[in-house]
C-alpha cells in the first residue's frame, strides 16, 4: 500500500528566543533551517506552564511536552495533582502513606525518604518531601532518614547549598528528619542501565562507607574544590547516616518514572541479576507515582486514564505508525506520547537507537542523530508508513552540559539531519512538520550570573510545516502543544475525537 507520509519531527530542547547572547540556536550555522523559516509557514507554540499542565510560569520538560503532543489536550501533570492534594489536605490522610508509616512506628523502624532535592518540578518537587515529613511527624514516626539526590541539571550547577539549607530549616521547623547522604543525580537517576552508577548508590544506601563527611557543607566544599558540580557528586554518606535495613520503609518521592525506576528495581525486584546485591526485605517501598507495572511498590497517586491519543486515533483508522528515538528519549516517543501507556498501539512500529554512553555529550554532540536519520530514510523509501514520529535529542542533551560550543555543534548537526530528511520526505510526496517539546538550547548562559545555564526555559517552540499546500492561515488555530495532534488529524483527514476538541 502506498502512503503519502506525514512526518512529525520533535527537536528536543529547541526553543525560540530573539536574543543573541547565549543562544546556541541563533549562533549556529544552519542554512537549511534558516531557509525553511523564509520559505514555509510557521508559528510559535507555548510549551511551558499551564499550557502543558504544569504550574504557571514553570519551565516545560520532555515528559509533559510529549504527553501533551500525543494527547492533543492539556493533561494535568502529576506535579499539579500532588500539589493540589497537599494544598487541600488530602495528601496528609492518604491511606497508603498513613498506614505504612503507622506500621513502621509500631515496629520502631526507620522511614527513608529519597529523591531529587529540587524546586524545578521536572522529576520532583521539594514541597513533596516536606509533606512526607509532616505525615511522619503527625503519625509519630521518630526515625526519618533523608537521602538527597542533587540536581544541578534542571537547576543551577552549584545550587545544592540553597536546597540543603532549606531542607535543614524544614526538618527543624517540622520537628523530624535527618539528612544521611547526598548523591548526584548522574548516579542516582540513571535510566540507561549504567549499572555501575546505580550500584554505587544502592551500596551507599545499604552499606557503611569507609569515608563519611561530618556535614554536607564539608562534602560540597571538597567536591566543588575538585571541580565536581551537583549532578556528578558521587554517593556520599554523612556521619549522621543510618543505613537502609531489614523491615525499614522507603519512600521514593520523585514523581517522574523514567529516571526513578532503575534504582527502584534494585530494591524491589527479588530476581534482580544485573549486579550482585544483598536483597533487603523492606516493610514497604512507596513511590509517588506508578514507575512501572512490573515493580512491586505502593503508590501515592494513581495513573490518569488518557484515551484517544493521536496514535490511538490514527491506528483506529488503519494508519501505520513509526516512532523512533535514541535511548535518552525513547520513553518520550513511546510511553509519554502514548498517554502514559507502555504498550504500542496496533500498527505501530517502534525503533530504539542506542545512545552513546558518555557522561555528557560534549565530545559527541551529534549523538545518534545520523543513525536515526538513516533508519527513517530507509523506511520512507519503503513507502508503507502513514505517520512518523521522530525525536532528535541533541539540543536538549548537549544543552544540559552547559557547554555553548558543543551545543552550537549539536544544532549544526541537526540542520544536516533535517535537510536529509526533507529530501526523502519530498521524494515520497509527504508533509514534514518540525516542532520542539520545550526550550533549552536557545539559552545557554545565565543572564544574571554569566555562568552556564543548564536548565530548561519557558520559551515557546517552533511549529514549521514543510509543504507547498499549507499556508500561514492554516496555522491560525495553533497556539500551544496541545493543538498539534488535532491539527495533524485534520490534515490527514481523520476525525478529531471529542477529547481533543476545545
Amino acid at each position: 500500500m502506498v502512503h503519502s507520509p506525514f512526518v512529525l519531527v520533535v527537536l528536543d530542547g529547541f526553543g525560540f528566543r530573539k536574543e543573541l547572547t547565549g543562544n546556541a540556536i541563533v549562533q549556529a550555522k544552519k542554512p537549511f533551517f534558516d531557509h525553511i523559516l523564509k520559505t514555509y509557514p510557521f508559528c510559535l507554540l507555548e510549551a511551558s506552564g499551564a499550557a502543558v499542565g504544569l504550574m504557571q510560569h514553570q519551565v516545560g520538560n520532555s515528559q509533559v511536552g510529549h504527553l501533551t503532543l500525543g494527547a492533543g489536550r492539556v493533561v494535568p501533570s502529576d506535579l499539579v495533582r500532588i500539589n493540589k492534594s497537599i494544598d487541600d489536605g488530602s495528601f496528609f490522610s492518604n491511606k497508603t502513606v498513613v498506614e505504612s508509616f503507622t506500621q513502621l512506628r509500631n515496629n520502631g523502624k526507620t522511614v527513608h525518604l529519597m529523591g531529587l532535592l529540587s524546586d524545578a518540578g521536572v522529576h520532583s518537587y521539594n514541597k513533596h518531601l516536606y509533606a512526607f515529613l509532616k505525615v511522619a511527624r503527625d503519625v509519630g514516626v521518630e526515625n526519618v532518614m533523608i537521602h538527597a539526590f542533587l540536581d544541578g541539571r534542571d537547576t543551577l550547577q552549584r545550587s545544592a547549598p540553597i536546597f540543603l539549607n532549606e531542607l535543614e530549616s524544614q526538618c527543624k521547623q517540622i520537628g523530624v528528619g535527618t539528612l544521611g547522604s547526598i548523591h548526584g543525580r548522574y548516579f542516582a537517576m540513571d535510566r540507561d542501565k549504567h549499572w555501575d552508577r546505580t550500584r554505587a548508590v544502592y551500596e551507599s544506601l545499604t552499606q557503611k562507607q569507609q569515608t563519611q563527611f561530618d556535614s554536607w557543607q564539608s562534602a560540597l566544599d571538597y567536591y566543588y574544590g575538585d571541580g565536581i558540580t551537583d549532578e556528578f557528586i558521587p554517593p556520599t554518606q554523612l556521619n549522621t547516616m543510618q543505613l537502609i535495613r531489614e523491615n525499614d520503609g522507603v519512600v521514593f518521592f520523585n514523581f517522574r518514572p523514567d529516571r526513578a525506576r532503575q534504582l527502584a528495581c534494585v530494591f524491589v525486584d527479588e530476581q534482580f541479576v544485573d549486579f550482585d546485591r544483598r536483597f533487603i526485605l523492606l516493610s514497604f517501598f512507596i513511590t509517588m507515582t506508578n514507575y512501572d507495572n512490573s515493580l512491586k511498590t505502593k503508590t501515592v497517586i494513581e495513573p490518569q486514564r488518557i484515551n484517544n491519543t493521536l496514535k490511538e486515533v490514527l491506528s483506529a483508522h488503519d494508519k501505520t505508525i513509526f516512532a523512533i528515538a535514541e535511548t535518552e528519549k525513547y520513553a518520550h516517543v513511546t510511553y509519554f506520547f502514548n498517554g502514559l501507556k507502555e504498550e504500542p498501539v496496533a500498527l505501530e512500529t517502534r525503533v530504539l537507537i542506542a545512545s552513546h554512553t558518555h557522561r555528557d555529550f560534549v565530545n559527541e554532540p551529534c549523538m545518534s542523530a545520523n543513525t536515526i536519520t538513516d533508519k527513517v530514510i530507509t523506511e520512507l523509501n519503503r513507502n508503507n508508513i502513514s505517520f512518523y514520529l521522530i525525536n532528535y535529542a541533541n539540543a536538549d542533551m548537549v544543552g544540559h552540559s552547559g557547554n555553548f560550543e558543543a551545543t552550537v555543534d549539536a544544532i549544526e548537526c541537526l540542520d544536516e539531519q533535517l535537510v536529509r530528511l526533507w529530501h526523502a520526505v519530498q521524494k515520497n510526496n509527504g508533509i514534514m512538520c518540525i516542532t520542539g517539546d520545550h526550550g533549552k538550547a536557545e539559552q545557554m548562559i545565565d543572564a544574571k550570573t554569566g555562568e552556564p545555564f543548564t536548565a530548561h526555559t519557558t520559551n515557546p517552540v517552533y511549529f514549521i510545516v514543510l509543504s507547498d499546500d499549507i499556508r500561514k492561515t492554516d496555522l491560525a488555530t495553533l497556539k500551544e502543544l496541545a493543538d498539534v495532534a488535532p491539527w495533524i488529524l485534520k490534515q490527514m483527514r481523520v476525525p478529531i475525537p471529542k477529547e481533543m476538541q476545545r
